[in-house]
């Protein structure tokens, strides 16, 4: 399901979240302080009620009530005030009644009261009350809450003004911030689609901020995978050109053969020989080539099953047939145990290829094969004495169609491909393959596995997939 709705940018979402933050913010902060003050401000009035009768209970000292005195204290409250006072005259001992001003006509108001303490009053609003009854009086007070009220509204407003002008001031400065950090990521983004449309894979990497941390480590990591796609590409476009170089020449000298027989094959029977033999050479050069490139691919995308394997067993098993086609002289120095986790199938390749290797180049040379144990590693050499390996030329040696002399290289069988094949299947063993020089000449092939636990070395083939 797609989205019709654009896409926001990290500055609108930080902007957007900051003021949806700060509007939670208010509305809660705003709640919090009306209700506080709202207590505080019917403690306050209840509490003024409550203190006028008192005043008034305190004048009614004689049998007969001051009226002044009740009339002067109805008048010292803060806002509108009405006092209604049921009392019995002590000399004639009958029920009298006292209003404050304009009292008597707001009692005959209906009412209705909240809470104990406050009131409401139809057509007139809200008041606090207090009644209180003596044995002599029967006081009641009620105040207007307008001047709450009005400090309610006073609050209201000064809290919005505050998270008005808060607000304002923190989207500005929350703007400016998200400008900040998301500036470096535009910039990333802008770069990334100009390297996309551009056709120079080799093209300068992306530039990697200083600050935030996160873009700084995020244009690091891109800048990396850049040069290995860089590199990538660079290898497979090599490949490419080396496999139809490789490919070409055979190809060249069957076709050049097959138009030497169409020409002269009829005149000169003596040349199908010569030519049948060179044909059969270079379809069988073109055929390992084939299946050395196939190779390559499938290992690619192959993985392996690894299991115990006794190395050193593994050796003496493939050094000892290879032996019996070999006029090389091959010594094996091999440890008793030596159990490394791998597939029996490709280390038999791995070792085969290295002698081949050996026997290549180093036709009359001596070939050592060792299984070895240091620290926690198996070591396998095959070493020999034929001659040294360039320094220039040994971080080549498993690239594809390397070869160390260019000049020699149609004298020598192969693709050029086997320490390739060599490099894929070490690297799926999880191993590490090297190359130094051999006293006094020649090369050592190094190749170290992890040293498997002997607990696990007697346990079924796993199937887990590594």
């Amino acid at each position: 399901m797609t989205n019709d709705h654009p896409a926001l940018t990290n500055r609108s979402l930080i902007r957007r979240t900051y003021i949806r933050t700060i509007l939670i913010t208010a509305v809660l902060s705003l709640f919090i302080t009306l209700s506080v003050i709202a207590v505080l401000l019917i403690q306050s009035g209840t509490n003024t009620a409550t203190k006028m009768t008192e005043s008034l209970q305190d004048t009614f000292v004689h049998p007969t009530p001051n009226t002044d005195a009740w009339q002067a204290t109805s008048q010292q409250g803060p806002s509108t005030t009405y006092v209604k006072i049921q009392y019995r005259n002590g000399n004639t001992n009958r029920q009298h009644t006292f209003y404050s001003k304009k009292a008597a006509a707001f009692t005959t108001q209906s009412s209705h009261q909240l809470t104990a303490g406050i009131t409401s009053v139809n057509g007139s609003g809200w008041y606090f009350y207090k009644r209180h009854r003596t044995a002599r009086a029967t006081y009641q007070v009620w105040i207007k809450a307008d001047y709450a009220l009005q400090q309610l509204y006073t609050v209201i407003i000064a809290v919005l003004l505050v998270v008005v002008l808060s607000a304002s001031i923190g989207t500005f400065l929350i703007d400016l911030a998200a400008k900040r950090i998301t500036q470096p990521l535009a910039s990333l983004t802008k770069t990334a689609n100009q390297r996309v449309q551009a056709t120079d894979i080799s093209a300068a990497p992306l530039p990697v901020p200083a600050e935030p941390l996160e873009a700084h480590q995020l244009a690091g990591s891109f800048n990396q995978l850049l040069r290995a796609l860089n590199d990538q590409m660079t290898r497979e476009k090599r490949f490419v050109a080396d496999a139809s170089h490789e490919l070409r020449t055979p190809l060249a000298v069957i076709r050049g053969y097959i138009s030497l027989l169409q020409r002269r094959g009829k005149q000169h029977p003596e040349v199908f020989d010569e030519a049948l033999s060179f044909l059969d050479s270079e379809s069988l050069r073109l055929q390992e080539l084939v299946a050395s490139l196939l190779t390559i691919t499938r290992n690619e995308q192959a993985i392996l099953t690894l299991e115990p394997v006794n190395l050193s067993n593994l050796l003496t098993t493939v050094v000892t047939s290879y032996q019996q086609q070999s006029p090389q002289s091959i010594t094996t120095q091999l440890a008793s145990d030596s159990w490394i986790s791998g597939h029996p199938d490709s280390l038999k390749q791995i070792t085969l290829a290295l002698l081949d290797n050996a026997r290549k180049y180093a036709a009359n040379a001596t070939v050592t094969v060792k299984a070895q144990q240091i620290d926690q590693h198996i070591v396998m050499t095959v070493a020999n004495t034929g001659p040294n390996i360039p320094d220039d030329a040994k971080p080549h040696l498993f690239d594809r169609f390397y070869r160390v002399d260019e000049s020699r290289s149609s004298d020598i069988p192969g693709s050029g491909l086997g320490l390739a094949i060599v490099k894929q299947l070490v690297d799926q063993h999880h191993a590490q393959i090297s190359v130094t020089d051999n006293v006094p000449t020649g090369a050592v092939f190094s190749i170290t596995f992890d040293q498997l636990d002997p607990q696990f070395k007697n346990e079924e083939p796993s199937s887990n997939l590594h």
